[in-house]
């Protein structure tokens, strides 16, 4: 009966291991400023971007590429999705938000390198 109750036992902590590796990697692609997002390509060459607030206030990425050191936005989007395409592999993307009442926007956590899983 031990035996049977250690088996069984292992199988489910192996099996949630399993579960919890295999959506690791998904999640890790996401970036959030409350609940605008986006997502990048499995390349790195671009990303998916949502306005997720009913707010009235514009979002855009903020990113990195392996083409250029220097800090690049997409469009503002307000209320809709857009896909930005980059020059090179994003090295680096956060979701950032406009504040109409400051002049300091709220800025999402950044991905974190490498952004890419090529």
């Amino acid at each position: 009966m031990r035996r049977t109750i250690t088996t069984v036992l292992s199988a489910l902590t192996m099996s949630a291991a399993c579960i919890t590796l295999g959506t690791a990697p998904a999640s890790a692609s996401d970036v959030y400023q409350g609940n605008d997002w986006a997502t990048h390509a499995y390349d790195g060459t671009s990303f998916d971007y949502c306005d997720g607030e009913d707010d009235n206030h514009s979002v855009w990425g903020g990113y990195y590429t392996t083409a250029s050191s220097a800090y690049q936005t997409s469009s503002p989007v307000n209320g809709y999705c857009n896909t930005e395409y980059v020059s090179g592999v994003l090295s680096n993307l956060r979701m950032v938000e406009d504040n109409p009442s400051s002049s300091t926007n709220y800025y999402g956590a950044w991905h974190g390198y490498p952004v890419a899983y090529a």
